[in-house]
């Protein structure tokens, strides 16, 4: 693997991973102690149906010191919750003295869960990302069960997951008990061959060679007690924000050319004024465009145009803003520890120390700071479209329609964004401060992380849906300008933005926008 810099998190010295290694086409991926994931690698690997992950020689070093220190601790008497005592408000409840039982008893009661499978891919990142954590040698989990992940990620079986069942506090616990339930042999896993698209994990075990293993207390709750699960959803959320963000400017660049409009709102000098770099970042993705093809202002355009397209820089600058600030503690959080108990030290100097490192507010309010981000560059992209079909301002036809009347051109396209929207602003609402106090009085405060990661993933296919109706419009515009409907110079599209064929006769366009949405929002080939 290739390295970058070294940064300091925390107090802990981990290694960065240089840029050009993010998006490497492998299917390895070395986890645990001295490694730094971003987004954008997790997304990558996700996106393998059967990664391989390795725990590096200091992640694999970390864990048995890990594991050794959490027996000295055992063994000396220490009270350890999840080894010695119950768990959550039964902590004042001695354990059971069988610890495979206690281990079982916390998979089973924890099996509980509704709503559809997570997707394969954010399945695929939690089992990555819990990888990862155990290889930072803070859990004391037993090197065995942190292999046994690794190897039913390398077999392509992926645990069913129901989506909703977490509150973000304790960490991910019913979620993740899905993945313990597997590992055991019990429970199901998502299979495109059934008719249910699960089928039962123990026959589809067997047939790929892997052996069901039990755990221990202390190894059951470290496989549930983090937030893992919303983490793989914020992660993915972010790398494909980022993306998406990147293409908002992109197609606004094009609208600026496609449109003829005034360069001035472009202008680095205006921008560098205000000071917002990121606001000086959009406004050069814009131009960059904008000036693919040499000059294109229409001296006739308006001075100033409608804020959709002139504020574009100050809109998606901000949105940008956003997006660093959710990237950064999401990223903190994928390589940090969300354990409870941390065990510290090795057998000489051994500590297990009981807190509330699971605790997922941060996850929390960076994916509601996407959201609105996410949000916001629909709505912009909305507005955008609304330009397009109006002849006043686009200098089309109605709705961009070949013969207005006899055919309405993109008018379901837009009535679809225009929902699109509706659903965005409902979706919205913040999650981070939606706490639902449970577990008997335990859980008294809870993030709500799960679900607002969960929320902002949502987001970005909406986002993207948007913005591939806007693409549909923009081409339906040059459509009819180069078969002489209307006036109007013509411009290519940009390479990332695949054809669409151009309206004559009115037809469904619902492939069209779902194959465009799915090119905007699936990372290109490496």
């Amino acid at each position: 693997m290739k390295t970058g810099t070294v940064q300091s998190l925390g107090g802990r010295v981990v290694v960065a991973v240089d840029s050009s290694d993010v998006l490497a086409p492998s299917r390895i991926q070395t986890v645990g102690r001295g490694v730094f994931l971003r987004c954008e690698r997790v997304e990558a690997v996700a996106g393998c149906p059967a990664p391989t992950i390795r725990f590096g020689q200091e992640g694999l070093e970390a864990m048995a010191r890990s594991e050794r220190a959490l027996r000295a601790a055992h063994a000396r008497g220490d009270e350890i919750y999840g080894l010695t005592t119950g768990f959550g408000p039964l902590v004042k409840y001695a354990a059971d003295e069988r610890t495979t039982a206690q281990g079982a008893g916390l998979i089973a009661h924890l099996g509980a869960g509704c709503g559809s499978p997570a997707p394969a891919e954010i399945v695929r990142a939690t089992m990555l990302l819990r990888s990862h954590t155990m290889g930072q040698g803070s859990s004391g989990i037993g090197a065995h069960v942190a292999e046994s992940l690794a190897d039913l990620l390398a077999s392509g079986l992926c645990p069913a997951i129901p989506e909703i069942g977490s509150v973000g506090a304790s960490g991910d616990l019913v979620p993740l008990s899905h993945i313990g339930r597997v590992l055991m042999g019990q429970g199901r896993v998502l299979c495109e061959r059934s008719r249910a698209g699960v089928r039962d994990a123990g026959p589809a075990m067997a047939e790929a060679g892997l052996c069901p293993i039990e755990l221990s207390g202390r190894d059951a709750l470290a496989l549930v007690n983090g937030t893992t699960f919303m983490s793989a959803y914020a992660a993915l959320a972010v790398a494909r924000a980022s993306r998406l963000i990147e293409a908002a400017e992109r197609i606004t660049g094009w609208l600026y050319r496609l449109l003829g409009c005034r360069a001035q709102a472009l202008d680095p000098r205006l921008h560098a004024v205000r000071g917002h770099d990121n606001q000086c970042l959009s406004a050069a993705s814009i131009a960059s465009e904008a000036w693919m093809h040499g000059p294109f202002e229409d001296a006739s355009r308006p001075l100033q145009e409608v804020y959709s397209l002139r504020c574009a820089p100050q809109f998606l600058g901000a949105c940008r803003d956003q997006l660093d600030h959710a990237r950064r503690l999401v990223e903190r959080e994928l390589n940090g520890v969300s354990d409870n108990p941390v065990v510290c030290g090795d057998e000489n100097d051994a500590a297990v120390l009981h807190g509330g490192n699971f605790q997922g507010q941060q996850i929390a309010f960076a994916s509601d700071a996407l959201n609105q981000a996410l949000v916001q560059s629909a709505i912009l992209a909305e507005r955008q479209l609304d330009v397009l079909v109006n002849p006043e301002l686009a200098g089309g036809t109605l709705l961009l329609a070949w013969q207005p009347g006899a055919t309405s051109g993109v008018a379901g396209a837009q009535i679809t964004a225009s929902a699109l929207i509706a659903e965005m602003r409902h979706h919205g609402h913040p999650c981070s401060t939606a706490s639902v106090p449970t577990n008997g009085r335990n859980q008294d405060v809870v993030s709500m992380g799960t679900m607002a990661a969960r929320q902002a993933f949502e987001q970005t296919w909406r986002l993207a849906t948007v913005l591939s109706i806007l693409c549909v419009a923009a081409q339906q515009l040059s459509f009819l300008r180069e078969r002489g409907r209307v006036q109007g110079r013509t411009t290519p599209r940009p390479d990332f933005v695949p054809a669409v064929e151009g309206l004559v006769e009115d037809r469904s366009l619902h492939d069209d926008i779902q194959r465009l949405a799915a090119a905007l929002a699936t990372p290109a080939p490496a």
